[in-house]
Order: C-alpha cells, then structure tokens, then sequence
C-alpha cells in the first residue's frame, strides 16, 4: 500500500531522478583496468591520460585533443566496473515507484549498446527501462554543462515539477543547481556521491534549491562550502 502512494505521489509531481554512471553507480577499484581519455598533441602522441574524475575538470591546452577510445569501449567497461550496490539499490528501489528514472552519463556511445547493457543487467539494470543518456555525445561545453543542458531540455520537454541528480562531481552538481533561474518552479535537489574504495562505504549529501535566489536550503549534512553557494549564485 505505501509503494503505491508512494507512486501515485511521484506521477502525480511528475518527479525525474537522474543518476550519473561512473563512481556514482559503478567504481574503479583497479587502476590498471579502468578507462582512460587520452589526450594527444597535435602531431597525434599521447601526453596526458586522465580518469573520469580528472576528465570533468580538465581544460585542453591550445591544439590539443581528446583520445575518447577507452572510455567508449564496452570491453573495458565490463572487466573494470564494479558495482556501488548501495546506489544501485537506490535506484532499483526508486524505480519501482516512479517510472521516471535515467542515467546521465558523461561518455558518449559505446561500441557494443549489447554487451554494455548485458553488463547493466548483471546489476539489475535494464537499458530498456532506464534510459542512459550521453552528454558526451553533445559537441559543445564542458561535461558539467552538457549535463546542465540535457536536464534542462529533458524539463522543457516533460514538464517535471522536481528533478533529483545523484553524482559524484561537485562540478556538476552545481551547474545543475543553477538552473533554478531557468526554472524558478521546479524542486531541484542535488545529491552528492562519495564513494570510499578503502572502507567500501558510500555516503550521500544532499543539497536543495527551492527559491529563486536560494543559497541552498540543505537537508542532511550540506557539502557546498560559502563560496560555492556564491558560484551556485553567480552561475544561475
């Protein structure tokens, strides 16, 4: 009874939950398996790889280009991916009740859809059901922006009330945050993962921007220092 008014309650505020894939729902406890992006020079030769975190703060020097090939490779992705089974579980249990459940990924394509949703669906993720969307995929911005514009354009589109981002990436979280000027009516709360490969523990931290001019009203212990509620601000 309470999983169907918990239903009835979501549909109803039309609620979208949006999970970001890499150290969000999957981590990399091996380094010497984990995808890369390469960056090259422009005569084509390697001078830098960079995890996924370091990816979304890295900024190309003047000729220089991104190598996306591990990064888009199925292979890789299932002998290095290993489950963060509380997040998982999180979005298992959230599916349940609210259809309205997709992963934003910074990646763009994979090279085999099949063997990457195979790996999913060992999880209890089913691609079919949960749409995995590709920022990477986008030409233009940086990762946090292109996950800005996707969610954006995903509230013009079905005309959510609230949206919730689960993700490991302060970056990204704030760029999200600040589309509560774009669309003052709409509840968003960011949810910040952190992931601990030692302990294998996984806290989550919560941040909600439900006015306007908010700073951010915080439930939970808030992971936003002043000055980033200044940028949340000066972004919006």
């Amino acid at each position: 009874m309470r999983g169907l008014l918990d239903f009835l309650i979501e549909e109803k505020r039309k609620i979208l939950h949006v999970f970001d894939m890499d150290e969000t729902l999957f981590h990399y406890p091996d380094p010497k398996t984990e995808a890369k992006i390469h960056v090259l020079n422009s005569a084509g030769d390697r001078v830098k790889s960079l995890t996924n975190v370091q990816f979304n703060n890295h900024k190309l020097e003047p000729n220089h280009r991104y190598d996306f090939s591990e990064f888009k490779s199925s292979d890789v992705f299932a002998k290095s991916a290993h489950p963060i089974r509380k997040m998982i579980k999180r979005l298992k249990n959230i599916q349940r009740r609210n259809p309205h459940v997709e992963i934003l990924t910074a990646r763009a394509d994979m090279d085999d859809k099949e063997k990457f949703g195979h790996h999913l669906k060992k999880h209890g993720i089913d691609i079919d059901k949960v749409h995995v969307r590709r920022a990477g995929n986008l030409d233009k911005g940086t990762p946090a922006e292109r996950k800005r514009n996707i969610v954006s354009n995903l509230i013009h589109k079905h005309g959510y009330h609230e949206v919730h981002l689960y993700d490991d990436s302060k970056e990204n979280l704030t760029h999200f945050l600040s589309l509560k000027r774009h669309h003052p009516a709409v509840k968003l709360v960011a949810h910040h993962v952190q992931h601990d490969e030692d302990t294998g523990d996984t806290q989550v931290n919560k941040a909600v921007a439900n006015h306007f001019d908010d700073e951010a009203e915080h439930g939970g212990m808030s992971f936003y220092s002043p000055d980033e509620r200044k940028r949340i601000r000066e972004n919006s």
